[in-house]
């Protein structure tokens, strides 16, 4: 099967580029692809587990939890992520990590595709 590698840039509702990544994402698990997720930019907010927005059901954050569950790998840009102010990562729900540039490089380099979103 492949590996994907996926960029997220955009937080939730800013677009639906969220809610894209979560379905791209759930289709390719279930067929059995690998996939690897790179959150920048705003992407980093979109796995704060305060979310709270009572039109939106499901919220963005159980969309991703979702996605971690069936077994994607996300990582948070952490110059990103602190520059929003949200403290290394301690707002994320269980299952992101925080890292860096070189870890999308990894990611690309292990890649067999990449998405942008």
């Amino acid at each position: 099967m492949a590996k994907i590698c996926m960029l997220l840039t955009e937080g939730p509702w800013q677009s639906e580029n969220y809610e894209i990544f979560a379905q791209f994402t759930e289709a390719a698990l279930d067929k059995g692809h690998e996939v690897q997720a790179f959150w920048y930019l705003d992407g980093v907010y979109n796995a704060i587990k305060h979310q709270k927005f009572p039109e939106d059901v499901p919220l963005p954050v159980e969309r991703m939890q979702a996605v971690i569950k069936k077994g994607a790998k996300i990582t948070a840009c952490g110059i990103c992520v602190n520059a929003r102010g949200l403290e290394g990562g301690k707002e994320f729900t269980e299952g992101v990590s925080v890292g860096g540039l070189p870890d999308l490089a990894d990611m690309l380099s292990e890649s067999d595709t990449f998405v942008a979103l």
